[in-house]
């Protein structure tokens, strides 16, 4: 996958980007010129997803063929759309989506809802991040969602139980400090916002699900007591040497990665766009909801929508772009998506299709728990804006260059400011 959409996924890249990954290099205007060109985003360049896209043009090309697909590059411009120019189909995340909408460059697509049934299948939650002034403007490409990663044949070695919650967490540390091993796996050397994940774990397992609802898009405060109590126990975990034995702020996402490969980690944060990944080990990987950072609470899988196809207002070809949207939900296209642990929002078959174990595992792990509405709402598809910017000064938390609770308040000041300016995102049909 291009590095920068493969960022934005993880929450490397704020959602606040006008940086907006709109597929252009050709204009609307010439592409008018040939009646019977659709121009696209170009299927080489989108890495994991490249094979999914691929077979989503085929597919149509092969039914259609008085239509030519071309496949454009990518040319990161807001200001492409504004002059007329960017491709038939677009990939845009749901807040940069909503605020093309607003200047006229993303087209609705009830009618296309209605007419092929886009939704037939899909996950109410994930249509509603494209849902906007009571428009849906978009078709969520995929779901994303943090999960524990760790040493199955060491578990099984040591009879060691997969934590629940932060008491047994700890308990479980106390074992594996006694055979010197790094707890945790993690680094932010080349990816700072990437803290972003943590706080998503803590808010959803803390909160809840509806606590959730009410901190992102709601009255309840990032300054709440709960809150506070949540962040400095992270802190206090950071620092005793439980995450990279406190060095995360010096590796990177891939040296982290190496030290759970090599068995000097135990177990790493990681989302589901690393599943298909061929990491390299002597033992088996497992996977499970990471423990709950309550002492007593129960572990949630926050998910989020990565992406998602939106079709450009000014293109002459809406109805056939619409037509080859459909084509997103055929089996095959389904298949690849889910071959690569990027699924489709959609109620899916896994054990039908050619998966990778432990993508098959993830992937059923997470379908159960949304099926007992044990998921929650990662906080860089769902927070507001500004406070998702500020997420990534989060280690001035834990390398105490300032407090939790004046980190939290200065988070509450940025929600407050979103308020006033309607960015929060509305979790109130989720």
């Amino acid at each position: 996958m291009m590095k920068s959409f493969r960022n934005a996924r993880k929450g490397i890249l704020p959602v606040l980007l006008l940086v907006v990954l709109v597929i252009s290099g050709c204009s609307s205007k010439s592409s008018g010129e040939s009646k019977n060109v659709i121009t696209v985003p170009d299927a080489a360049i989108w890495g994991e997803e490249s094979s999914a896209l691929q077979t989503m043009y085929d597919l149509y090309q092969k039914d259609h063929p008085e239509y030519k697909i071309k496949q454009v590059t990518i040319k990161e411009v807001e200001t492409a759309l504004a002059a007329g120019e960017g491709s038939d189909l677009l990939l845009m995340d749901p807040f940069v989506a909503k605020e093309s909408f607003k200047q006229g460059y993303v087209e609705p697509l009830d009618k296309y809802y209605e007419k092929y049934q886009y939704d037939k299948e899909m996950f109410q939650w994930a249509k509603n991040a494209y849902a906007f002034e009571g428009k849906t403007i978009g078709i969520p490409w995929n779901y994303e969602g943090l999960v524990l990663v760790y040493n199955k044949t060491l578990f099984k070695e040591n009879n060691w139980e997969v934590p629940q919650n932060y008491s047994e967490l700890e308990s479980l540390i106390k074992e594996l400090k006694k055979k010197d091993l790094i707890p945790l796996a993690w680094g932010t050397a080349d990816c700072a916002s990437c803290d972003n994940w943590w706080i998503s774990s803590i808010v959803n397992s803390t909160l809840g699900q509806d606590g959730t609802k009410q901190l992102f898009s709601g009255d309840k405060k990032w300054t709440d007591p709960e809150m506070i109590e949540a962040v400095q126990r992270y802190s206090d975990f950071w620092n005793n040497g439980y995450l990279s034995d406190k060095k995360s702020h010096a590796i990177s996402q891939e040296d982290s990665m190496q030290l759970f490969a090599q068995g000097k980690a135990a177990m790493k944060l990681d989302g589901t766009w690393s599943l298909a990944s061929d990491l390299q080990t002597g033992f088996d990987i497992g996977y499970a909801p990471f423990p709950s950072w309550d002492p007593n609470g129960k572990p949630v899988i926050p998910l989020g929508v990565g992406g998602g196809l939106v079709i450009n207002a000014k293109s002459k070809h809406k109805d056939q772009v619409a037509e080859l949207l459909s084509y997103f939900f055929h089996e095959d296209v389904v298949e690849e998506m889910a071959k690569n642990g990027i699924p489709e929002p959609i109620n899916a078959d896994f054990s039908n299709m050619d998966l990778k174990p432990n993508v098959a595992e993830a992937l059923n792990l997470i379908s159960e728990a949304a099926s007992k509405g044990e998921t929650g709402y990662v906080s860089w598809s769902y927070g507001s804006p500004r406070v998702v910017n500020a997420i990534q000064e989060f280690p001035n938390v834990y390398l105490k260059k300032t407090t939790p609770e004046k980190w939290l308040e200065k988070l509450q000041e940025l929600k407050e400011k979103d308020i006033v300016e309607k960015t929060l995102f509305d979790l109130g049909n989720y």
